[in-house]
């Protein structure tokens, strides 16, 4: 098994962190219908989610490489799919037949509705689960001590 040196240095962690913001951003994109840069400048507390989020991003990364590496490839989808699901929740609010959250406190009190009404439904948590697949096998290909140990059993 490879060491974690290569995730010391920190061009490969901004690379890995890429990744996983670009994923990130596509949700909240979706989330929001396209109006991402209004909600987040418009409503304070998606500002702070997303600051939020950008920084559970970074530890994220960090988690799904060192697990990825550890064998434990189901434990690292889980806490992508978390990431990812919980983005979409968190920034969905305002855009159906509810309003808009004003401040933290509405926002705090909608995200258990809502993650309630989107898990009646086994569609949008399956797809979450597929794009939280297909961003851990991007990672397992891109990861520079994955790719050695890939090399090593070749």
């Amino acid at each position: 098994m490879a060491d974690s040196s290569i995730l010391n240095n920190s061009t490969n962690r901004l690379q890995y962190y890429a990744i996983t913001i670009v994923f990130f951003v596509i949700t909240i994109v979706l989330a929001s219908f396209g109006n991402i840069y209004t909600t987040i400048f418009h409503y304070f507390s998606d500002f702070l989610f997303f600051a939020l989020f950008l920084w559970l991003g970074y530890v994220l990364t960090d988690n799904i490489c060192l697990l990825t590496q550890q064998g434990h490839k189901v434990k690292a989808l889980l806490w992508t799919f978390l990431y990812l699901f919980m983005a979409f929740v968190i920034f969905s609010d305002g855009h159906g037949s509810v309003e808009h959250s004003t401040n933290l406190y509405e926002k705090l009190l909608l995200i258990p509705v809502t993650l309630l009404l989107f898990f009646k439904s086994i569609f949008l948590p399956f797809i979450f689960l597929v794009v939280a697949l297909i961003h851990n096998a991007i990672m397992y290909l891109v990861c520079q001590p994955c790719q050695d140990d890939l090399h090593n059993l070749g």
